[in-house]
């Protein structure tokens, strides 16, 4: 199989890293239980743990096994970071599936019903305000985790010093600006929005995705060469690897979204369509729609209440005007953008994983 070796280091890599939070001393404070159970929700669940997993082969890449070991309360920081802006995002966006199961605040709804016996309203506002101390939890682990890289390894503390600054201002601030976005185009039929075009719906998509994939890159490189030093060639190779393949996920990913099954996805079928997801495809389709076929769209997208016939019909028009097709010529576009910065990097088994990456992002399907 082409990513037979992928999915064993991806495996292995999940092992180690849940290894690592379940081992924490850090989990100990977490109180009461609805929140201890809810930090552990996600992270309990099946997943590919893509992001802490580029951390580590990028650390690999220039460091190293011993290296890649040490960068492993690092990796476990970025899953954690990763999570906590998933439990938001499931409830601004009112999903009530994550990974095969029910969302954070979905849970606790349903235990402040059963358990406590609050009507519909009031299981409902704790179940969003559980949501959102659970995410701030794990946003705050994150960090410990990443303070632990420092306190129980060789890595320079500078070094991780840094990196939190970076995750704290430059990764945060674009992650949210592009959460911002998404809200706001979500709002909005886009043929009201004429400042928004192709560019800056991609634009948005690397604020959102590609930000963090960069972060962990360039983590995972610093880490491997032990340098607080930025602006060094290798680390900035792996950079500009990393983010532009974080854009071609995020590309593919709403491909998925679309033509995915549910027990695959972990989440509704349709459920992209249904919250009004401004996506390349989206902007794609309504260029080449005719008047008809824009009504049909506009009247589904956005509407959470779409039956699955409604959500069939648009996801055709998807394929038939081009906007399925477009979406994965641009995440092509990307991936080939970022496989040359492999170049500047030495051979290794991390560099190759690293580039089998890169091709999965593109060959991902349900």
């Amino acid at each position: 199989m082409q990513y037979e070796e992928l999915f064993d280091y991806l495996s292995d890599a999940e092992r180690r890293i849940l290894a690592v939070l379940k081992s924490s001393n850090v989990n100990t404070y977490f109180n009461p239980e609805d929140v201890l159970d809810s930090v552990f929700s996600y992270i309990g669940r099946p997943a590919k743990r893509l992001r802490p997993s580029v951390l580590l082969m990028a650390a690999g890449a220039l460091g190293g096994s011993e290296r890649e070991h040490l960068a492993l309360p690092a990796a476990a920081g970025v899953e954690l970071f990763h999570t906590w802006t998933l439990v938001h995002d499931d409830l601004i966006d009112h999903d009530t599936l994550r990974r095969g199961g029910p969302t954070v605040h979905e849970a606790m709804r349903s235990v402040a019903k059963s358990r406590d016996g609050l009507s519909d309203h009031l299981a409902a506002e704790y179940g969003r305000n559980i949501a959102v101390l659970t995410g701030d939890t794990q946003h705050g682990w994150s960090i410990a985790s990443f303070v632990d890289c420092a306190l129980q390894t060789e890595i320079d503390p500078t070094l991780i010093l840094k990196l939190i600054k970076h995750l704290q201002s430059y990764v945060l601030g674009n992650l949210v600006f592009g959460e911002v976005l998404d809200v706001r185009y979500g709002m909005r039929d886009l043929t009201e929005l004429k400042e928004v075009d192709e560019a800056k719906i991609v634009d948005m998509l690397w604020l959102k995705t590609g930000v963090l994939y960069e972060f962990a890159g360039m983590a995972g490189a610093l880490i491997g060469k032990n340098t607080p030093d930025f602006g060094d060639k290798e680390v900035q190779a792996i950079t500009h690897f990393a983010s532009n393949c974080g854009t071609a996920f995020q590309l593919q990913d709403d491909i998925l979204g679309i033509l995915g099954d549910e027990a695959s996805l972990g989440k509704p079928v349709g459920s992209d369509i249904r919250e009004g997801k401004k996506t390349v495809i989206v902007y794609e389709s309504l260029k080449w729609a005719n008047d008809s076929q824009r009504k049909t769209i506009l009247s589904t997208l956005g509407n959470r209440s779409a039956s699955f016939q409604e959500i069939e019909t648009v996801t055709h028009l998807f394929r038939e005007l081009n906007g399925v097709r477009r979406t994965k010529e641009l995440a092509v576009h990307y991936i080939n953008e970022a496989l040359p910065y492999l170049n500047t990097i030495p051979d290794s088994k991390y560099k190759s994983l690293l580039a089998l990456w890169a091709h999965y992002m593109l060959d991902r399907q349900f």
